[in-house]
Parts: structure tokens; C-alpha cells; sequence
């Protein structure tokens, strides 16, 4: 395959990339980056207004109720982290704090919708678990044992995350350094320009019940921590708290 030949599917997979369908947009952006390090190219032998495309900044962003505790905190990050992004929350008198995520237009849409199957599956996990968390500890009342199995759940996740994606990273770093440091500088010119006024926001620090937050570390092992195209969850709602 001569250089044009590859450059030109690599120009059709970014547009893909920018695609609603979130898994296909996933898929067509890592394809890219394979085929640019498989034929030792780079982002600079692009067009500049592919250039552009494939290295901008776009935000994403999702509702998760009036209060936003620890595990959401927890799992925005985590999945920030998993898919490149940095993450804001934006809080506004009298409405309802949003969670944004910050990266490529690919890298962006695809943590939102991994956030809220995580969301989804942690909110079905957490009510199965209660009624015998109940049971084993009356000392504790139900929402002090869910936001402990949450925060479990989250923390393991967060591990996993970072177990899956450490090996891609290296791969990425070794292969497409210039693609790497300019999404990362591309990042955070974006965060400089857009946000300069934001603060760092701490989790607050509360007694929990160890056995509610092992057992929701332990069920936490089994989640799929990318969802499948199969599961048909492509489409757009507000997180409920």
C-alpha cells in the first residue's frame, strides 16, 4: 500500500470517527492510529485540515443528579482517564451539576457513553446487593451500605481500567508519540483556555461499612467495562441519581 493509498483510509477512518454511533466512532479512531504506526507515518503527513480534525477539542457532557457523590466523582475519572479525556464538573446556581468530558471528538463521545453504562450497571448491581447487606448489617442504614458498595465497585473499576489500558498507552507512546503529545498538548490548551478559573474538588471523607464496600469491590470484577454494540445503548438520556 503506497503512503497515499494509506493516508486516504486513514482520512475516512477519522471521519468516521466522528460518527454518533459511539462504538463504531471507537473503533474507526483506533483503527487510524494503527495504520499510521503500522506504516511508521505520523499526524504531519495529514492535511492540515485533517490535521485539525483529528487532533481537536470537543466537549462532552452528562447529567447525574443534584448531588454528586464520591463513586460518581470516582467513575467520571476513571473513565476520563481510560479514554484520554480530562473532565470537569460544572456546577450552576439553581440547576444541576453536569459532568464534561474534554478530548477528541471520538475520545469524548465514547467516555460519555461507557459513563452511562457504568452508571447503569452499578445502579442495577448495587439494588440486587442491598437487601442482603441489609440483613448482615443492621447497624447501618441503606444509603450508608449503597454508597459504600458503590464506592467498592468504583474503586475496582478505576483498577481495571488501568490494567486495560497501561499496555495501549506504552503501545501508543512507542509507536505514534507525536498523535500522543499532541492530543495531550491539544488537551490542555483546550482545559487552559476554557476553564482557567477551575479548582480542584475533593471527595468528602465518611465512616463506611466494610463489608458493603468489599462486597461491591468484589461484583465490580465481573462488569464489562466497554460496552458492545449489541447492547444497543447508543441513545442520549439524563442520568438519574
Amino acid at each position: 500500500m503506497t503512503k497515499d493509498e494509506v493516508l486516504a483510509k486513514v482520512r475516512k477512518l477519522f471521519e468516521l470517527a466522528n460518527s454518533p454511533n459511539e462504538n463504531e466512532a471507537a473503533l474507526a479512531a483506533a483503527k487510524a492510529r494503527e495504520l499510521l504506526c503500522r506504516y511508521n507515518l505520523s499526524i504531519a503527513d495529514l492535511p492540515t485540515d485533517d490535521m485539525k480534525t483529528t487532533i481537536a477539542a470537543t466537549e462532552k457532557s452528562v447529567a447525574a443528579g443534584k448531588v454528586i457523590r464520591n463513586w460518581v466523582k470516582g467513575l467520571l475519572i476513571h473513565v476520563a482517564q481510560g479514554f484520554e479525556c480530562d473532565h470537569v464538573i460544572r456546577r450552576r446556581h439553581g440547576s444541576s451539576p453536569i459532568l464534561t468530558f474534554i478530548g477528541t471528538p471520538a475520545d469524548a463521545e465514547v467516555a460519555v457513553y461507557t459513563f452511562h453504562f457504568l452508571y447503569r450497571q452499578l445502579d442495577r448491581l448495587v439494588d440486587r446487593a442491598l437487601p442482603a447487606l441489609k440483613r448482615e448489617n443492621r447497624g447501618w442504614s441503606t444509603a450508608a451500605l449503597r454508597y459504600a458498595y458503590l464506592d467498592g465497585a468504583v474503586k475496582r473499576i478505576g483498577e481495571r481500567f488501568q490494567e486495560q489500558t497501561r499496555a495501549v498507552r506504552a503501545a501508543e507512546y512507542r509507536g505514534c508519540k507525536e498523535l500522543v503529545l499532541a492530543k495531550e498538548q491539544m488537551i490542555r490548551d483546550y482545559m487552559a483556555d476554557a476553564f482557567p478559573r477551575i479548582r480542584t474538588e475533593y471527595g468528602k471523607r465518611r465512616a463506611v461499612s466494610v463489608d458493603a464496600f468489599e462486597k461491591g469491590y468484589g461484583d465490580a470484577g465481573a462488569i464489562r467495562l466497554r460496552p458492545a454494540i449489541a447492547d444497543g445503548d447508543a441513545d442520549r438520556f439524563a442520568v438519574t441519581a
